[in-house]
This record gives structure tokens, sequence and C-alpha cells, in this order.
């Protein structure tokens, strides 16, 4: 068995309390998962975070549209594709500008990195950049929302010899939750710890458990609950 932490977007923009996209007690949980960088304690074989990286006019962002953030948009394949003779479609929140290239909010927290630049020549190690092409929404690290275009993840996991993958970081329902059940899909054994996530919808927790359990991901309430 060969494990792997993928810490999801701890970056500028989700974290409290000047992010455009601040989940809340967001910075809450970065000392928590800066621990699990610590390789006496943790048999990580790979340690990759994440990164939002959008263009200044990405389709996720409300401004690009005329309407309010959160406010929830239908949009259309980008290829066209069609399912019984109509175009396949995708409804989701658009959102206030966040993580622009080479801006400070796009910045994964400096303490993180701090920790994770410690790890070179440790283990192998990566950030995996994601959302980059302006035209499509792309809440996991592996691919977009139409199963379009790949980031390398998939391929770096399976060179290493990965078996298993775990989740931490921002946002339990969306991009953490996207990415685990796309782990999963990859066939990778794919886990979460909520304790060490949080929610842009906390209230909708519960519903966010079974949409992990329900495509075969297993929901740790901690650490520890994971073998390695």
């Amino acid at each position: 068995m060969k494990s792997a932490l993928v810490v999801v977007d701890l970056q500028e923009d989700f974290l409290p309390s000047d992010g455009s996209l601040a989940v809340k007690e967001g910075r809450d949980i970065i000392s928590p998962i800066c621990d699990l960088l610590d390789l006496s304690k943790y048999n990580w074989s790979t340690i990759i975070a994440t990164q939002d990286w959008h263009p200044h006019d990405h389709i996720s962002f409300a401004s690009q549209h005329g309407v309010p953030p959160f406010t929830e948009i239908e949009f259309k394949h980008p290829l066209g594709h069609k399912q019984d003779g109509e175009t396949i479609t995708f409804t989701t929140p658009v959102w206030p500008d966040h993580c622009v290239q080479n801006t400070f909010g796009s910045s994964i927290d400096a303490s993180f990195i701090a920790k994770f630049n410690q790890l070179d020549d440790q283990i192998p190690k990566s950030i995996i950049r994601k959302g980059y092409l302006k035209d499509r929404e792309y809440y996991s690290c592996f691919k977009d929302i139409w199963k379009l275009h790949k980031t390398e993840i998939e391929d770096e996991l399976t060179k290493l010899g990965v078996t298993d993958v775990v989740f931490v970081g921002i946002a339990y329902d969306f991009c953490v939750m996207h990415s685990a059940i796309d782990c999963k899909n990859a066939g990778f054994n794919s886990y979460v710890v909520k304790s060490l996530c949080k929610s842009v919808v906390p209230e909708n927790d519960d519903k966010t458990d079974l949409s992990y359990t329900e495509k075969g991901v297993k929901v740790l309430q901690s650490v520890d609950e994971y073998k390695f």
C-alpha cells in the first residue's frame, strides 16, 4: 500500500478574513494540515497541493455573466455534445472573482508552503494547478466538470504506485468532494478527513457526506482513523 496526501486549495482567496471567496473558519484547519507534513508521524509516499489558477475572465466568475455571486447558471457543454438530442448542460453557482493567476489571492497560505518546501528531497511532491481553461468550471483536481480536460495528477499517482489518496482542504462541498470522487472513479482508494476540511455551505454537510459515501469515498472524522 502506498498513500498520498492531497491538500486542496489552501489559497488566500478562500481564507478569512480578506479572501474574495473566504470559507468560514478556513484558517482553522491550516495548522493541523501542516502537522500532516511530519513524515516521522505519517508515512506518505507523496504529498500534493492543488491550486485554483483562473484567468481574469474565467467562466465561473459572476462578473462575466452580469449576475450576483452565488447565482446558479446553466452551462452548455463546451463542445456541444448532446444527449437524447439535447445539448448536455451543467447547473452550478457562479462565484466572486477569485484565485486569478499571479495575484495574492491565488497564492497558497505561506505557512503551509514553508513546511511543504521543507520536504524537498524527502519524498516526491508537487503543486497541481486547475481551472486555467477559461471556458469551463474545474472543481476537481483531476478533470473539468465535463470530464474533457485532465490535469497531471492521475498520471503522477499512477507512476508512483499510489493506492490510497487522502484529501483535506477547501472546500469540503465543492473542490475536495469532486476531487475525491474523481479519484475513486480513477481506481484509487479515496478518503476525506472531514475535520480537516471546511464547507462553503456547512449547513448541508449531512447531504455532502452522503455524496461522498454514495460514490465510494470513505469519510474519516480524523486522520487517526486512516491506517497506513
